[in-house]
């Protein structure tokens, strides 16, 4: 495969996805609703597809001509959803746009990045219908790999960005669960493993958990930040979930998010942790622990 499409390359994973498929050598093409904000991956030699996932036409000419395909969204950005359109309406109608774009194309593969805790009886709305969602490409005939990483650790990732943030303060206040367990992941290593499943036959059909071998509390994680950034644990203070939950509308309207996407997330504490050994019978690079991988992201933006 040497023609790559990335939907979602304007976004924390999407860009240095984009910037390694560059460096291997291969073709990308990206769709993005406002090329302005890829204009450094233009400059690098990406081809730039104005338009978005919504918008069926643009789909079908980003897919014109390419051999496969990376989908990188988020149903916790902003998304252009319609008057009424749930959080997941939004990306289910723009996953349907793209497989009817492969079909009239003839693009077989598709890689989809999703997150850890999917399953038909989450708690949260958002792990159920992203599991939905999954079961939708993996059952749509096409060569499907579905990724599913935990917390990713980089800098300018939302969950990442927060969490040393919460690190660099005492006391510091909190909404995450005392008792939920996270398995995390570094950047680095999730480029890997999307660059690695490429061309990779063993991976057609399947879907990957991936991360560290790390399992911690959400306490944990910022009490290691804390100490990468040389500070003492700070002392935290748990807020109630239904605090947010009270004020979801609010912060929907004012972050330009799709009906139900706060509350969608927040009602379920199921540990993300997932089983990382599976995709590593094929792409075996070890990965960095928790604390190197906080180091790494913190060095970076240095």
């Amino acid at each position: 495969m040497s023609h790559i499409l990335v939907i979602g390359a304007s976004g924390f994973v999407g860009r240095p996805l984009v910037k390694a498929l560059l460096a291997d050598g291969f073709a990308v093409r990206c769709l993005a609703r406002n090329p302005a904000k890829v204009a450094d991956l233009a400059a690098l030699g990406c081809e730039v597809v104005q338009g978005d996932v919504s918008d069926p036409a643009s789909v079908q000419r980003a897919f014109d001509a390419v051999d496969a395909a990376y989908i990188s969204i988020h149903t916790l950005s902003p998304q252009q959803a319609a008057p009424g359109q749930g959080f997941m309406d939004v990306e289910r109608y723009g996953l349907q746009n793209i497989v009817l774009a492969c079909r009239t194309h003839g693009v077989k593969r598709l890689i989809y990045l999703t997150s850890l805790g999917n399953t038909p009886d989450a708690r949260s709305e958002w792990g159920r219908e992203r599991w939905r969602t999954e079961q939708y490409l993996l059952s749509s005939g096409l060569d499907v790999t579905v990724i599913q990483p935990g917390q990713i650790v980089g800098v300018g990732g939302q969950g990442f960005n927060m969490m040393v943030s919460q690190a660099g303060r005492s006391p510091t206040l909190t909404i995450a669960s005392k008792t939920q367990k996270w398995r995390n992941i570094a950047l680095d290593d999730l480029i890997y493993y999307l660059v690695g499943v490429l061309d990779e036959a063993r991976s057609y059909g399947q879907s990957y958990e991936v991360g560290s071998d790390d399992v911690l509390t959400h306490d944990q994680m910022m009490d290691v930040a804390a100490e990468v950034l040389g500070r003492r644990p700070p002392v935290k203070v748990h807020l109630p979930v239904a605090l947010l939950g009270g004020l979801a509308q609010l912060v929907e309207r004012v972050g330009k998010l799709p009906r139900g996407a706060i509350n969608g997330l927040l009602d379920g504490t199921d540990d993300m942790v997932g089983d990382p050994t599976p995709i590593r019978q094929i792409l075996p690079r070890a990965p960095l622990t928790y604390r190197q991988a906080v180091e790494r992201a913190l060095d970076k933006e240095n």
